[in-house]
């Protein structure tokens, strides 16, 4: 391959687009650039010429980030991967935080502005500074807001844990949890949900009536966030897999608090 050159794929991509029933598949050539994709796209999912696209993709990993697709560059030097996914925004509009009130008040009256404490704030994501949905619709007056309820939270006492290796790793059993274990399912439909962080990990499984909660925020090592797993053995348990950021062994699972 020429010094310069893009190696060409066939990239297979899953398209989703909140108008379409689950998620689409489409083969397209690494080549295309982000503009052809988005005629493509138009054609597959059959959306108006007149209604703006704004595309971000996202790799086969969960923990990849989601970046917005450029029109001018092709899909390789952008980084598509074969599998990633895309999700598709139709009349979509960016909201530009310069020309917010916010920022205005604070470019006027600099430090006694009453917003001067976002002064300093990052950039959101291209995903966070987009709106979607085109024009509002009114409400008519029989319509009402639904309320969602938060469900109550059960905490899970029952685990077990242990040293194996590169990783620590907590066990819920069905002979420990049965109720939260059953709710687990098959993890494939969202019930499962975990965060890692670098010294905590917060597990929830939620259930139609209830949600049941498995928390540690002082662990005994640092773990590597993104390459932590869950994984759920339908009727028999839940694994909770934390990758030691240092490989020493574990005799406790969580640090005991430090007495003031």
């Amino acid at each position: 391959m020429a010094v310069g050159e893009e190696e060409v794929n066939q990239l297979n991509l899953s398209l989703i687009y909140s108008k379409a029933n689950g998620a689409t598949a489409l083969p397209v050539c690494s080549s295309l650039t982000g503009q052809e994709l988005k005629e493509r796209i138009r054609e597959t999912l059959d959306i108006s010429v007149d209604a703006s696209l704004l595309l971000f993709f996202q790799n086969g990993s969960r923990n990849a980030a989601k970046s917005l697709v450029e029109d001018a560059a092709t899909l390789a030097a952008q980084g598509f991967q074969d599998g990633a996914s895309v999700t598709v925004k139709a009349d979509a509009q960016e909201v530009k935080p310069q020309s917010s009130a916010l920022r205005h008040s604070i470019r006027e009256n600099g430090t006694s502005s009453y917003y001067y404490a976002h002064a300093n704030e990052k950039e959101l994501p291209p995903e966070v500074r987009y709106a979607y949905g085109g024009a509002p619709t009114k409400m008519s007056e029989e319509q009402a807001p639904e309320v969602t309820k938060a469900l109550p939270v059960q905490s899970m006492a029952k685990y077990s844990w242990a040293d194996e290796g590169e990783f620590v790793c907590i066990y819920i059993s069905v002979e420990g949890e049965p109720e939260a274990v059953q709710a687990a399912g098959d993890g494939k439909a969202g019930q499962v949900q975990v965060e890692f962080g670098q010294r905590s990990v917060d597990l929830q499984i939620l259930a139609s009536e209830r949600e049941f909660r498995l928390a540690f925020r002082e662990l005994e090592g640092e773990i590597v966030p993104e390459e932590c797993k869950n994984r759920v053995s339908a009727g028999k348990r839940v694994t909770l897999k934390l990758k030691k950021k240092n490989q020493v062994t574990w005799t406790r699972l969580v640090r005991p608090k430090m007495q003031g």
